[in-house]
């Protein structure tokens, strides 16, 4: 006579062997010796699921969740009986709950991933297999599943590399984010760290293990880790914004809490979010009230909103709290220049330069300040110094210190005036790659417009400008029958009736100085279903060519001496122009040089 031990092993192996009837008559017998067994109820719950007798299965399933309500296998094998009867969201549902209970269950995650292949979600079919190669990465039938569902997805580098490599990054990378978002902390850690093993400078991953060192309580572990993810990639908003608020949870807000907020501000200034930059320089000015950098960086965003007045008084502070601040005297500098005070400006820029000699932007707004006003004293000593520093900074993939538009007035070559005017094209386009939009979608015909072109005019130049005492009628000139116009605004009103012309010309005025956001404007212009878009700046004062880097209109133009661009799916739309308007017509009222030329926002 077998002990009820002995029974047990029988009845599993005569499962394993296949001969369930032999093996339900023995578990019948271990049922009745004792029937709150759960290891019996779940193997009399296989038997009957094997044999397809899918109500008694779903029977001993729940039977044994009723003596363990926390016992997965249960949960997973009910899982089955659903998925069997092709009820997927049930058969998921209960899958996850048998995860949940148990986050190492790997036949839960196999059974999870086959369900969501069948309900269609490949993506979440992916994470489960990933799951479980993360508690055993040596499966090879779940290796090769994975590899077979991620090549019908057309993922063949990764499908390749799950198959090959055991040491899968992305696999870890995104069962930590899963065990993250199920605040199942220890196993994220573990994830994230066997992820880091494998790619030990990823800044993202750092910054993953740092939130969930937060959510742990480690606040010391996770400002280190914070710091270590903002020193890989130093444009990191979010690990910016986090490490704030550990800084503040650790009670420490002086001075690395300041440091933080001005940080993210920064990161946000380049973005375009200037009203959130500013929030963040103040919060920092706040915390630290004799903090110069911060100051100095508030006053760069205020000049950015056109706010003289206010970024002047930045600059003076900074520099009343730290008088050797270079940086600070450089930019009231510039503030003295835009204004037309260039004798001050001059002064400043000296003031700059004496406390840091190696400075070329200072050196260059220099001269052109000394050009300005005329200043000829050791003219070829200063243009053979600013020779240098420009092709220095050209050979070395700097940003140069001559803008675009002054490059004209300095003995420079050609090539150094387009590689000037290619890496400040370049810097516009940096700025809007951060904000991840993706491209628009362009009319294609007039029908949104009643058969009219819409011509938007963006300019910074609507009021006592040149660009507006030479324009300011051109807006009224258009056919209204077969045109709609628009202008677009990059400055406040300032008054004056040059301002009053053109608003009352164009069919519709819009100040786009009241949002600053680039991606917010280009979304505006986008909104209007402009077709052929015109800068009028150029790289003169107050313009905002990332609008145009960011193409929101099918056609786009550059004003006088400059690029005409157009994308290569609107040949119908160009034609609809030639056939508006007539091209030598339309050539001469905008002053445009018709021409193919090599430009930062070509779309080739």
């Amino acid at each position: 006579m077998l002990s009820f031990q002995g029974l047990a092993e029988l009845a599993h192996r005569e499962y394993q062997a296949g001969d369930f009837e032999a093996a339900e008559r023995h578990c019948m017998q271990l049922w009745r010796q004792e029937p709150d067994n759960t290891g019996v109820l779940l193997l009399l719950s296989s038997i009957h699921f094997q044999c397809r007798r899918l109500d008694r299965s779903a029977h001993f399933s729940t039977l044994a969740i009723k003596q363990n309500p926390l016992l997965a296998e249960a949960y997973s094998n009910l899982g089955n009986v659903y998925k069997e009867r092709g009820q997927l969201q049930e058969a998921i549902e209960h899958y996850r709950h048998a995860l949940r209970l148990k986050p190492d269950f790997i036949d839960g995650y196999i059974n999870l991933a086959a369900a969501l292949v069948a309900a269609g979600d490949m993506e979440g079919a992916v994470q489960a297999y990933v799951s479980a190669l993360q508690y055993n990465p040596d499966l090879y039938c779940v290796r090769s599943d994975l590899g077979n569902l991620l090549k019908a997805l057309g993922r063949l580098e990764e499908a390749k590399a799950v198959t090959l490599d055991p040491n899968f990054l992305d696999a870890y990378i995104n069962l930590g984010n899963v065990l993250k978002e199920a605040r199942i902390f220890d196993r994220a850690v573990a994830a994230y760290l066997r992820a880091l093993s494998l790619s030990p400078n990823h800044a993202v991953v750092h910054g993953n293990l740092a939130c969930v060192y937060y959510e742990q309580g480690l606040i010391d572990l996770a400002i280190d880790t914070y710091r270590r993810a903002i020193e890989l990639q130093p444009h990191f908003p979010d690990a910016y914004c986090n490490l704030a608020n550990a800084l503040k949870e650790k009670g420490s807000v002086f001075p690395e809490f300041a440091a933080a907020h001005s940080n993210l501000a920064s990161v946000l200034q380049q973005q375009g979010k200037l009203q959130e930059a500013l929030m963040h320089y103040k919060e920092a000015i706040r915390i630290s009230p004799t903090f110069a950098d911060a100051y100095s960086n508030m006053g760069n965003t205020l000049k950015e909103m056109q706010d003289v007045q206010g970024a002047l008084q930045c600059y003076t502070r900074a520099i009343q709290i730290n008088p050797a601040f270079a940086d600070a005297h450089s930019n009231l500098a510039s503030i003295h220049k835009d204004s037309g005070n260039i004798p001050e400006a001059i002064a400043s820029y000296r003031t700059a330069l004496k406390l840091k000699p190696d400075f070329p932007d200072a050196y260059c707004n220099l001269a052109h300040c000394l050009q300005i006003v005329c200043d000829w004293t050791d003219y070829d000593e200063r243009m053979k110094k600013l020779v240098s520093i420009v092709a220095d900074q050209l050979e070395k993939n700097r940003l140069p210190s001559v803008h675009p538009h002054h490059s004209m007035l300095y003995p420079l070559s050609h090539s150094f005036r387009k590689a000037i005017a290619e890496r400040h094209g370049n810097l516009c386009l940096d700025k809007i790659n951060v904000l991840h939009k993706p491209p628009y979608e362009h009319p294609k015909d007039l029908k949104a417009s009643e058969g009219r072109l819409r011509v938007g005019y963006v300019s910074s130049d609507f009021g006592n400008h040149p660009t507006s005492h030479l324009m300011q009628s051109i807006p009224g000139m258009h056919n209204p029958d077969k045109f709609e116009v628009f202008c677009y605004a990059l400055s406040p009103d300032d008054g004056t009736n040059f301002r009053v012309k053109v608003m009352a010309e164009a069919n519709h005025f819009i100040d786009l100085s009241q949002i600053p956001c680039n991606g917010k404007a280009a979304d505006r212009i986008h909104q209007d279903g402009i077709h052929i878009l015109i800068n009028m700046n150029g790289y003169t004062k107050g313009a905002r060519n990332e609008l145009f880097a960011l193409r929101p209109a099918p056609i786009q133009v550059k004003e006088l001496n400059s690029v005409w661009r157009a994308l290569s799916d609107v040949r119908a739309l160009l034609s609809m122009v030639i056939e508006q308007a007539g091209f030598s017509l339309l050539s001469f009222k905008l002053g445009v040089l018709w021409k193919w030329h090599a430009d930062p926002y070509r779309t080739e």
